[in-house]
């Protein structure tokens, strides 16, 4: 069921509030009402499933903020990477109620959380000016999803505020998917006017360099 923009902002706010408190093992929609100061019945159709999405979603949007134009003095694989590491900038300050609410090792929550990175990879693909669309630009998709993923899994082995591994692993999947797959699926290095864009930086061009929702 569809919910309005701000039951999915309460949710994602009352989510995050209880999981930093209690975890998320045993809550329900009426702790999240009462952490929301609403009535039960304003979360009518929501779920425990729905509020972790409305969480993933209040990251997502977090990505791009203020940005008008991709910026064509990067390199799409920095283009990518500074996109999602916003995204990572965005979990960290919310650390301990987003990993109160990961499930690892269940299958319904990997496929769910799979959809949700598929999600943010087709957001910051069309931030970064690549196509997203068509049988091409969902495989695109696919494949940044599984590189997210993996940097995710590395933000958990992260001391809070260092995003070392979480770069690592970002830059060496961006690396990867531009040497396995190359401008068939979209991830050249190459700049916008052409030249090659090898070592360029962004503001987080090194992996070893450290780099809100309410």
């Amino acid at each position: 069921m569809h919910l309005e923009a701000e039951i999915r902002e309460a949710l994602a706010k009352a989510a995050l509030q209880v999981a930093a408190v209690r975890g998320w093992r045993g809550v329900s929609l009426f702790d999240l009402a009462a952490a929301a100061g609403r009535p039960i019945g304003d979360f009518y159709g929501a779920s425990l499933t729905a509020a972790a999405d409305c969480v993933e979603e209040a990251f997502d949007r977090a990505v791009g903020e203020g940005l008008t134009a991709p910026d064509a003095s990067q390199s799409l694989r920095d283009r990518l990477f500074d996109l999602i590491m916003q995204r990572f900038e965005a979990m960290e300050p919310h650390r301990a109620a987003v990993l109160a609410m990961e499930t690892p090792g269940e299958p319904v929550a990997l496929t769910q959380q799979h959809l949700r990175h598929v999600r943010l990879a087709e957001w910051v693909m069309a931030l970064a000016g690549l196509d997203a669309d068509g049988m091409a630009g969902r495989a695109r998709a696919q494949g940044l999803a599984v590189i997210i993923a993996q940097a995710r899994a590395a933000w958990r082995q992260d001391t809070a505020g260092d995003f070392a591994r979480t770069m690592s692993a970002l830059d060496k999947g961006l690396r990867r998917a531009e040497d396995l797959f190359g401008r068939f699926a979209g991830f050249e290095s190459a700049k916008p006017d052409g030249t090659s864009a090898g070592a360029d930086a962004g503001p987080h061009a090194s992996p070893q360099e450290g780099s809100s929702i309410g």
